[in-house]
């Protein structure tokens, strides 16, 4: 099978949670023998560079960019506020990409073309010009369900009407994408109940992220304070908002409680706001060079996500290295777990705080909890059993 997956980002290095679950569907692929060919936009947030991509993917794929400014700007923005379309999507669409999409779909047959994520939706036009192959949108969330959320966190009225708009517009649209597509490939179940819910009646199937198992270090926990922390990129605004939220509303209770725990937060262009906040147990800088080595001393992951949706890669990449993880119903979404078992679910404050509590006095449910979300890991989402399942379902809408 030849496949032609489209990116909105370039999947290395793997940054982020997107990148990780991007590159996790070439290496997948690749490592099943199919033949991929990888397109993807690059931007000043997310650059292409050839040093990032291993020498062996770059072969096998070929792997080409066109770079497009996606940057959020005033005047657009405004003049958007006077049409029916959707802002978010609007930024990815450049005609020197469709023209380098186009070129390489009349150069070569390909059998699948995977879109990553709602943002390479605009060349739905372009590519159904230029090949019969079937087209399967790989929904990384519902977007926007992940701006209603927002919306619904925002104080400020202005805001909130703005946020509103932009989730009303990115409904209709997603609405529209769903009778283009051939077949569209969700994360998680709840995602898939959310497309069917808007009227989705095109084949479906659940496909999570995959990753390998024996790809991270997983050691068993170490005794002592409790070690918490919290990785993800900072340019997404649910993650500002996760942060804010825990400084502001559980660190000082926290603390207070257990005055000994100590607390890292980390990743890409953390708000210097943040930063200043900074003492000896609450340490908070930018982006690491190795996640490895960053969490390696480390016993929980925090996941205190208010708004935001699809799935946390993030969340599984720590179960496979054996931590606990403590988050919030819907930092949690889409990980089929038992609470309590796989890992804490904490909704509000209070409940985080009893529940970093309730594993530091007790180092034996620490460890069951970690052994347990490690397996659940590997049972869910071992990577070349997500990608056969992937692969069968090419066939199935073949």
């Amino acid at each position: 099978m030849k496949v032609l997956q489209v990116c909105n980002k370039p999947p290395y290095p793997a940054r982020d949670g997107g990148c990780m679950a991007m590159a996790a569907i070439t290496e997948g692929l690749l490592d099943l023998g199919h033949e991929v060919r990888v397109l993807c936009i690059s931007t000043e947030k997310h650059p292409f560079n050839h040093a990032d991509i291993p020498t062996e993917i770059l072969l096998a794929t070929g792997m080409d960019h066109v770079f497009i400014d996606t940057w959020v700007k005033v005047m657009p923005a405004i003049a958007n506020l006077f049409s029916n379309v959707s802002y978010n999507v609007s930024r990815f669409y450049s005609p020197a990409f469709e023209e380098r999409l186009v070129a390489m779909l009349q150069a070569e047959h390909f059998d699948i073309i995977h879109l990553e994520s709602l943002f390479c939706t605009p060349y739905l036009p372009a590519i159904r010009r230029h090949t019969a192959a079937n087209v399967v949108l790989r929904a990384h969330n519902v977007e926007h369900v992940i701006w209603s959320r927002m919306a619904a966190q925002e104080g400020s009225m202005l805001k909130r009407a703005y946020l509103n708009l932009l989730a009303a517009r990115l409904t209709r649209y997603e609405q529209e994408v769903v009778s283009q597509v051939d077949a569209i490939a969700v994360i998680t179940s709840q995602d898939k109940d959310l497309f069917e819910a808007m009227g989705a009646t095109i084949p479906m199937e659940v496909i999570p992220m995959g990753m390998k198992k024996d790809a991270l270090p997983h050691p068993e926990l170490t005794h002592g304070p409790l070690h918490i922390y919290h990785l993800a990129s900072m340019d997404w605004q649910p993650n500002v908002e996760a942060v804010d939220h825990f400084i502001s509303n559980i660190w000082p209770k926290l603390h207070k409680e257990l005055p000994h725990l100590r607390c890292h937060f980390a990743g890409r262009n953390m708000p210097e706001r943040f930063k200043a906040l900074a003492d000896a147990n609450l340490v908070i800088g930018g982006e690491v060079p190795s996640v490895v080595d960053m969490v390696a001393d480390k016993h929980v992951m925090i996941v205190p996500l208010l708004s935001g949706g699809g799935m946390r890669v993030k969340i599984v990449e720590a179960m496979m290295m054996g931590k606990v993880v403590v988050s919030t119903p819907v930092g949690a979404e889409g990980i089929p777990y038992i609470n309590g078992e796989h890992l804490l679910i904490a909704d509000g404050p209070v409940a985080f705080v009893e529940a970093l509590k309730r594993l530091q006095a007790d180092a034996t449910l620490m460890q069951r909890i970690a052994d347990n979300g490690r397996k659940l890991a590997e049972t869910h989402f071992d990577q070349q059993a997500v990608t056969s399942r992937l692969t069968y379902f090419y066939r199935s809408i073949s």
